[in-house]
């Protein structure tokens, strides 16, 4: 998946920081998380609230280590979107692992 290659190297990056023959920061994530079609949960607030994520403090909690891909989707989703709405929010959510461990979770073949 598209979105695996970012697992473990986003929380030490800039926006637009060089790589060789390009960039691996922040808005590349975001770009290719908008490029890949069907992968965002347009639903995602209704997801997280049907598999009991508590929305209230943030999502950093959910146990993404043995969840399925819909949940996945929706966390990642509730990180990329809420960005739009709190500057800095997907940043919070790198810098703290979460949003490692939901792309490690997406390498893993699917347990159920």
């Amino acid at each position: 998946m598209k979105l695996t290659k970012y697992a473990g190297t986003l929380a030490g990056r800039e926006l637009g920081v060089e790589l060789g023959g390009g960039t691996l920061g922040m808005d590349d994530f975001i770009e290719d998380f908008y490029a890949l079609d069907g992968f965002a949960d347009t639903e995602y607030f209704e997801t997280l609230k049907r598999y009991g994520v508590d929305t209230e403090n943030g999502i950093d909690s959910c146990d993404v280590e043995h969840a399925g891909l819909d949940l996945v989707r929706a966390c990642i989703t509730w990180c990329v979107r809420g960005d739009r709405f709190c500057d800095g929010c997907l940043r919070a959510y790198v810098e703290c692992g979460f949003v490692d461990r939901c792309l490690l979770r997406l390498k893993e073949p699917d347990e159920g």
